[in-house]
């Protein structure tokens, strides 16, 4: 090893010291530094002298990118049929293979792999809480088959992508986390579109993966059916069991073996080998060279197999773990509590010995097929080995191990786990919080939620852990739509603060969050009380102080409190220009051009809306530009220019659904609605708002369904049925307790529609409501329900009504309402 580094060190571009390092780190089970290796040097030799490696390094590559070898392996037989089924079904979209431990799930889909050119891939489970940890290993993969796969991507996309993917050359750039994230989703999906994906153990897929997974149209996945967590759509999947007695036959040229595995063991493949094992290792039985069928080579084979079969196989594997002792031992466990491939380094470490020894260790293992190389370096040979390990191990033993694992880990998941199972619960919920909110900075919420949640329920956790635990988790939840979930760990995050003075900004974080979360779906004037709180608790630490005034402002803007939202905003932004936080300051500008349109100047709202949207997508903070990008098309369908608002209604909705945000596809699909209806297409304009209602309602966002319901109710307006417009409308007033704006525009629409129908009576109390809720945006709809009941009933005040409702229009702009006016006078 040392000796191909050196070489390599001073000749980089030489492809014999190359060639020489990669094979000393593959030797050394180090497969993933042996792949780092090669791909550097392919870079290097192709940045520096326009050349590929020779086919004799490539060809090294595919052989360490394949399966590793194994020391014993049967003749594939007995599902020439499902091979035939899958690939049949691949050819058009996903299929499933189900099965438990040892029914030969591996060896199908490598069976498949051999007959269709495809990227494979298995997850493994102690990677589950690692965000992307499949998604990577699958397009490093890919990469290493076609180092120019990522060149036609966009460079966004190739710039997102190299955050998951350093090695990728790519342009500088920065992204927010959930801007990034959605991008990497998209280059990932876009690479792996025409690709045919084979992923093997899919239980124990992190869940970021398996978001990439469900936009991938051909692909085969193998899985546990009892331990399956993320269900994936497609047609029922080949359930694996026993090997057929046609199978046996042809795998075992033996009658009294073959009588003695059908009648002693289940027959799943793991069964059949450890019998042909045990009989192979003492000299009992071994396989023909010519058809390589099984045969006797003693008379006592049948009875052997008989007495392997009825212990069991998880007996026979215990049996052959049990030959191995002392460091040859540890090793093996080390690797059943890792549950992911570890380099010979990692496990040297680990068991404190020094590399030549464990090397040699290793090799004895992998001859006595309880271990094996993969790409990343060692694991243990089957799932099953590890299981029947660690089920065997002491619990002395099991946590002196997980603490010395503890010790070395990098990955804090890893640590949280390895520190639970050495019964230190503190320490492990100490580093549950730090995974979960690195988690989190990757946009990974899933696999947050369970982190925190994990450590949380260790009932170990400090209280500011606990509390950092609480706030990581809502902070999931909130962006996986779990409104009340989020709210409750928010109040429980309260609880766990330090009392006084030095708490007391922590204390205004989770305020602060709470008033976000109840303004934006649930209760304005909660909201409002909660801000206010925050703030007190801020006092004038500027970290909490300016996150508290950002979202007080936005309250009262909705609340129709101009002045003091103003104020709350400008002293916000004064914050956060002082201490530097670009984005804080954005997202104040934003809030402004907000307020001016919700204050009924729509020209200027517009115009402030447009502008902030171009400031988040130039800072590649594509999250945020989308609300700003579809109210501003919404303020254009105001301004008499619905065509204009459907493109700005579609190029937000197209980026919150490139962005995975449900919350943005709600909110733009109800503005593209209201733009389709403007422009005479009732039919369109309801398709889109019912769909912004069914996802108002995943999401228990109670805002976003009561636009839902208006947007259906315009849509019928459009298509002249008032009934079903004032039955829509209803609904939208039912859900627009305390949020003054849509309970404004709710209690003008049904009006409107009570008019069209004659039923005056019913309407009045309406536009009086309507006329006494809201900001000014609302009032145009108020004015012209106020008008058009004067009209209705006659009333000497109608000409009067129906001109200030015309000139209140005119000078916003709101161009929209004016025929409709005009047709009044």
């Amino acid at each position: 090893m040392s000796w191909a580094t050196a070489a390599a060190t001073a000749e980089p571009l030489r492809e014999a010291a190359a060639a020489a390092l990669v094979r000393a780190l593959a030797a050394a089970g180090d497969r993933a530094a042996a792949l780092a290796h090669y791909d550097r040097y392919r870079r290097a030799i192709a940045d520096e002298l326009g050349l590929d490696p020779s086919p004799a390094l490539a060809d090294l590559h595919r052989r360490l990118l394949g399966p590793a070898p194994t020391g014993f392996a049967l003749r594939f037989v007995g599902r020439d049929a499902l091979v035939k089924e899958a690939l049949t079904g691949l050819a058009t979209g996903v299929v499933r293979i189900a099965g438990r431990s040892g029914t030969g799930k591996s060896r199908l889909l490598e069976a498949i792999a051999a007959a269709v050119p495809s990227l494979f891939a298995a997850a493994r489970w102690a990677e589950r809480d690692e965000p992307w940890s499949l998604g990577r290993t699958l397009l490093r993969r890919l990469l290493a088959d076609d180092p120019s796969a990522a060149d036609p991507l966009p460079p966004r996309l190739r710039t997102a992508l190299a955050h998951l993917l350093p090695e990728l050359d790519a342009p500088a750039g920065t992204f927010d986390p959930e801007t990034r994230d959605a991008l990497v989703l998209e280059a990932a999906r876009r690479l792996l579109t025409d690709r045919v994906v084979i992923i093997d153990d899919l239980q124990w897929a992190d869940p970021t993966s398996v978001r990439l997974l469900g936009g991938v149209p051909r692909l085969a996945l193998a899985y546990r059916p009892d331990e399956l967590v993320h269900r994936m759509p497609g047609p029922p999947p080949l359930v694996l069991d026993a090997l057929p007695d046609a199978a046996l036959a042809d795998l075992v040229d033996d009658a009294g073996i073959v009588d003695a595995i059908t009648a002693e063991t289940d027959r799943t493949p793991m069964a059949v080998a450890e019998v042909l094992r045990v009989l192979h290792a003492e000299g009992l039985a071994a396989p023909a060279r010519g058809d390589g069928r099984w045969r006797s080579t003693a008379a006592s084979a049948a009875d052997r197999a008989r007495q392997v079969g009825r212990s069991g196989q998880r007996r026979a594997i215990a049996e052959r773990v049990l030959v191995h002792e002392g460091p040859a031992a540890d090793l093996l466990r080390l690797l059943a509590l890792l549950g992911r491939e570890a380099p010979t380094g990692v496990l040297a470490a680990a068991a404190q010995l020094p590399l030549p020894a464990t090397l040699a260790l290793l090799d004895g293992l992998a001859t006595a097929d309880l271990v094996h190389l993969g790409a990343h370096g060692w694991r243990t040979s089957h799932d099953m080995v590890a299981e029947v390990i660690e089920a065997e191990l002491p619990a002395g033993t099991r946590a002196s191990l997980h603490a010395r694992l503890a010790t070395i880990a990098a990955d804090a998941a890893d640590q949280a786990r390895h520190w639970l199972g050495a019964g230190d619960p503190a320490r492990a919920a100490e580093a549950f919080a730090v995974a979960a909110e690195r988690a989190l900075d990757q946009v990974a919420d899933a696999e947050a939620e369970r982190l925190a949640g994990t450590g949380i329920d260790t009932g170990a956790a400090e209280t500011a852990v606990r509390a950092r635990l609480r706030q990581a988790r809502a902070q999931a939840r909130k962006r996986r739509g779990d409104i009340a979930g989020a709210r409750d760990d928010l109040r429980a995050a309260l609880r766990d603060q330090p009392p006084g003075p030095g708490g007391a900004p922590a204390r205004a974080a989770v305020l602060a969050q709470l008033a976000a979360l109840d303004s934006g779906a649930d209760d304005l004037r909660r909201a409002a009380e909660l801000a206010e709180l925050a703030l007190v608790e801020a006092g004038t630490d500027d970290a909490a102080r300016a996150p508290a005034l950002e979202v007080a402002s936005v309250i009262d803007m909705n609340l129709d409190r101009p002045d003091r939202a103003e104020a709350r905003a400008a002293e916000a932004l004064s914050v956060y220009v002082r201490t530097g936080d670009s984005r804080g300051a954005a997202r104040i500008l934003d809030a402004r051009a907000m307020a001016a349109f919700l204050h009924g100047r729509i020209a200027d709202g517009v115009a402030e809306l447009d502008r902030a949207a171009h400031l988040f997508e130039s800072s590649g903070d594509l999250m945020r530009a989308v609300t700003p990008r579809s109210t501003c098309g919404h303020g254009r369908v105001l301004l008499g220019a619905p065509a204009d608002g459907l493109a700005d209604t579609e190029r937000a909705l197209d980026a919150a659904r490139t962005l995975g945000h449900p919350e943005g596809q709600a909110y733009a699909l109800w503005h593209r609605s209201e733009a389709r209806s403007a422009l005479g297409h009732p039919a369109e304009a309801l398709t889109d708002a019912r769909e912004a209602l069914s996802i108002a309602e995943r999401l228990h966002h109670r805002g976003w369904t009561a636009t839902a319901w208006r947007a259906i109710g315009l849509a019928h307006q459009c298509a002249c049925d008032p009934e079903a417009a004032l039955e829509a409308f209803r609904a939208s007033l039912a859900h627009s307790a305390n949020l003054d704006l849509f309970a404004c525009w709710a209690a003008a629409r049904a009006a409107l529609a009570c008019v069209a129908l004659g039923r005056l009576a019913e309407a009045a109390p309406l536009v009086a409501d309507a006329l006494a809720t809201g900001p000014a945006l609302g009032r145009h709809e108020a004015r012209g329900a106020a008008a058009a009941l004067a009209v209705a009933r006659a009333d000497p005040s109608a000409p009067s009504l129906v001109s200030t409702a015309i000139e209140s229009a005119e000078s916003a702009g709101a161009r929209h309402y004016l025929p409709a006016l005009t047709a009044l006078a």
